[in-house]
């Protein structure tokens, strides 16, 4: 298994499609935190929800680099879909690591002053949003949808639902962070649904790759 992370962070890095990702949310948190004086969890919420769409375009854009010959070289090795699928995850998931531990370090030396639970609220959201932006990649990517339009097309409409509507994922915990309500309960719900939902999309995908192959 980190074999295959290995390769597949070399394989991402090499492509440079993480570039526009990044660039992103580096612009993103060069705004966010430019004022020392802000309180830090309406900024984590938004800048959590940054990275809910920087993991979906990392899973999509590294499940997309391979084509088929270099997939089935890649399965060979990995022997198993579900290897090849975990493998893409736990890159992705460490490359938000990296963005989430990034953004809280910023956040700190900016405010010039560590507040533990916020930080630890914090880096929950982010990890929530990382977990969610995976799963909902994993179904739009090329595994599934061979045209790259449509993948944008359905990861896009997603990412505007999971983010606008008030559906039970990272939504409510998104509106407490910037609104300042309470954030126990929400925090909770986003961690545990986005457990959720990332497992139930990584089986379902998985099971129907494998049929088609």
């Amino acid at each position: 298994m980190f074999a295959l992370t290995r390769y597949y962070l070399a394989l991402l890095g090499h492509s440079q499609r993480y570039l526009p990702a990044l660039l992103a949310y580096l612009a993103l948190c060069v705004i966010l935190y430019a004022d020392p004086n802000s309180p830090p969890l309406p900024l984590f919420g938004v800048s959590a929800g940054g990275l809910l769409v920087v993991s979906c375009w990392l899973t999509i854009a590294l499940l997309d680099i391979e084509d088929p010959v270099q997939r089935l070289v890649t399965l060979s090795h990995a022997r198993q879909w579900r290897r090849m699928i975990t493998g893409a995850i736990f890159t992705v998931l460490t490359c938000s690591a990296v963005l989430t531990v990034i953004t809280e370090v910023w956040s700190a030396i900016k405010s010039f002053k560590v507040q533990p639970s916020a930080l630890g609220i914090g880096l929950l959201a982010h990890f929530a949003c990382a977990l969610l932006g995976v799963a909902i990649a994993l179904p739009c990517s090329r595994l599934l949808v061979q045209r790259i339009g449509w993948t944008v097309l359905a990861a896009v409409v997603t990412l505007i639902v999971v983010l606008l509507a008030k559906i039970p994922l990272v939504h409510p915990l998104l509106h407490a962070l910037t609104d300042d309500e309470p954030v126990g309960g929400p925090l909770v719900l986003a961690v545990v649904t986005s457990v959720v939902v990332l497992a139930a999309s990584f089986l379902v995908v998985s099971r129907l790759v494998q049929r088609r192959s």
